[in-house]
């Protein structure tokens, strides 16, 4: 399994370097942030469990406004009981962690169409999109309901954000993230109902290579 997992992510890193040669013009960075996620599916709730994320990026322009752009990330999500729950609900203590390889495939679309004092206002943008994600492994304890549901190798999340430039470098964006598949699975599985699904919040910071904003 472990060999399985090293040639999938020896695969995305080969994809966003073929990606990067033959699109020109392009552009490229860093990413690094946090998260911020829960589980939906468990008993527990709100966006307790803090986690980090980091990677890189190809960005290729697609006419005036839009961008195709591709990531590589390590991203840790999981979910973490409250305070509240533990001493006020009786819920047990409760700590998944989950770390997963994430390619999002994203659509930006710029505002370069509007103006500020004459010139092109192209350092907020907005993004959407979807991720495939694998997880690598998982640490802690899960919700006592669901102990013996399997959690899978392999999910798909769909993604919402926006981002904003303060330089032609640097940035900061804000993303909204849910599976759109399970990410853990009853073993008598019903659609939506007897799964569980990844509901993140993600704060990063970017740094762009080249100068051009997309």
């Amino acid at each position: 399994m472990k060999t399985k997992k090293l040639s999938i992510l020896l695969s995305m890193i080969l994809l966003l370097g073929v990606g990067a040669t033959f699109a020109q013009p392009f552009n490229a960075g860093l990413i690094a942030g946090a998260t911020f996620s829960q589980v939906d599916g468990d008993r527990y709730y709100g966006f307790h469990k803090i986690g980090l994320t980091a990677g890189t990026y190809v960005n290729i322009p697609v006419g005036n406004h839009f961008a195709l752009q591709m990531e590589l990330k390590y991203t840790q999500m999981g979910a973490h009981s409250s305070t509240k729950e533990v001493m006020e609900y009786n819920y047990a203590p409760y700590n998944l962690r989950l770390h997963y390889a994430e390619i999002p495939l994203m659509l930006r679309f710029n505002f370069g169409h509007f103006t500020v004092n004459g010139k092109p206002f192209k350092r907020l943008a907005l993004e959407a999109g979807l991720s495939l994600d694998f997880l690598l492994k998982y640490h802690g304890e899960l919700d006592a309901a669901s102990q013996l549901w399997k959690l899978n190798f392999f999910s798909v999340t769909g993604n919402f954000g926006v981002q904003y430039n303060f330089t032609p470098h640097l940035g900061i964006g804000a993303r909204m993230m849910y599976s759109i598949t399970p990410m853990q699975t009853n073993p008598t599985p019903q659609w939506f109902f007897n799964h569980a699904y990844n509901k993140v919040i993600q704060i990063t910071m970017t740094y762009n290579f080249y100068s051009p904003l997309r």
